[in-house]
């Protein structure tokens, strides 16, 4: 294997912690937000260890970061045992029923008495298996002529007949009620690890800010977090954009705690702009990033920090294709235009005419399920520091005004 070839794949491996936040922490390579909720959060919890922390964002603002340096953070102390969830490695996040975060959160907790080798009834885990993940049953059926038995008519009996039915689970497509049964062994979980370990249990749930709906992020995540937190045990759950506009008055009076994690504004704050740089910097300890380059990088990312990683990892991987030694503006003008194909590509008509509206100067903001799913999708971003404001990603915006040149000058 070529030095050359080493070296560009130890910088594409440094740029892949938007895929795996997890390592990019071992890694070093975490540098903290500006006006950073991860302190607040971890130290409520101390405070409170039963209590419910809502985090809501845009995809890819560093939401899940936050969470496992919480996570990390807690679990220093001797009396609070923090458990980092991603909700949809359990299940699919669109059909999220009530009750499937109670029973997530039990599967964690077996899982977590597996690991200290703690003994417990068996029937705990039977009970919330067949609740979570549903179970098949055997039965026998009467069959005509034993019905007929049964009202003492003698005759000959044929063998019984038996059907399979299968019993979905709550991680499933849910379709009967185990709420009783999950509430009340999730309880007895619970208690055991609490009495076993001498510590109070907090439930990080990541990943539900890729469910659009908010009424389910409502009913089946926010309720089954309130009602742990009954039985004493605290969660700090991940939610949509969406979630902040459809559902204010709603989260407005949860009785918790709320967090918003905008992106960062590189355009109009300092600080944000400067963070940007230092994860590059990070990163590329040897500056095969050029700090022309780096500006570039910042600036069509948008403040999305998912973006800015995407972005790199595809100019190194350019430079790489062309022979350069170092990562130049080519490269990261080639990397624009493929993070712009794959944005464009989900972008339908009517969002393609607001976005021209709020580039010509139209305030925007988001009221109808078409504007919120254009920030969902971050083709329009929402700041709030230095001040709040809605502006359309910068690559979306470059891509609309070379069409509209294209246009004029064709005329």
């Amino acid at each position: 294997m070529s030095d050359r070839l080493k070296t560009f794949r130890k910088l594409m491996s440094s740029f892949e912690g938007s895929s795996n936040p997890q390592r990019a922490i071992e890694k070093g390579f975490y540098i903290d937000l500006p006006n950073n909720p991860v302190g607040e959060i971890a130290r409520r919890v101390e405070l409170r260890p039963s209590s419910v922390h809502l985090l809501l964002g845009g995809i890819g603002s560093g939401k899940t970061t936050q969470l496992l340096l919480a996570t990390e953070r807690l679990n220093t102390l001797e009396d609070i045992k923090a458990i980092y969830v991603d909700i949809t490695l359990y299940t699919d996040i669109s059909d999220l029923q009530p009750g499937a975060l109670i029973a997530i959160a039990a599967l964690e907790l077996l899982k977590l008495l597996d690991e200290e080798k703690i003994t417990y009834p068996e029937r705990y885990r039977k009970t919330i298996n067949d609740i979570a993940l549903g179970y098949t049953e055997t039965r026998e059926v009467l069959s005509l002529e034993q019905m007929i038995a049964q009202r003492s008519i003698r005759m000959t009996i044929n063998a019984p007949r038996t059907e399979v039915i299968q019993h979905k689970g709550l991680l499933e497509r849910k379709t009967e009620n185990g709420s009783n049964d999950l509430t009340r062994t999730f309880f007895k979980i619970g208690e055991k690890v609490r009495e076993t370990l001498g510590k109070k249990i907090t439930f990080f749930f990541d990943g539900l800010d890729r469910l659009s709906n908010s009424q389910i992020f409502i009913n089946s995540a926010l309720k089954d977090a309130i009602e742990m937190k009954k039985f004493g045990f605290g969660s700090a759950l991940v939610g949509s954009v969406i979630t902040a506009y459809k559902e204010r008055e709603t989260i407005e009076s949860f009785a918790g705690e709320l967090y918003y994690i905008p992106y960062l504004d590189v355009e109009e704050h300092d600080e944000a702009s400067k963070f940007f740089t230092n994860i590059l910097a990070k990163r590329d300890t040897d500056n095969f990033i050029t700090e022309s380059t780096r500006a570039l990088l910042i600036s069509n990312s948008g403040g999305v920090l998912r973006d800015l990683m995407s972005l790199a990892q595809s100019a190194i991987e350019e430079a790489y294709f062309d022979g350069s030694e170092n990562i130049d503006l080519v490269h990261v003008e080639k990397a624009v235009w493929s993070l712009t194909r794959s944005k464009v590509a989900g972008l339908t008509k009517e969002g393609l005419e607001t976005i021209k509206q709020v580039l010509a100067g139209k305030n925007f903001f988001p009221q109808t399920p078409e504007d919120l799913e254009l920030l969902v999708g971050g083709y329009i971003l929402e700041y709030r520091f230095p001040f709040r404001r809605f502006a359309v990603h910068p690559v979306i915006a470059k891509y609309i005004s070379t069409q509209i040149t294209v246009s004029v000058v064709s005329g």
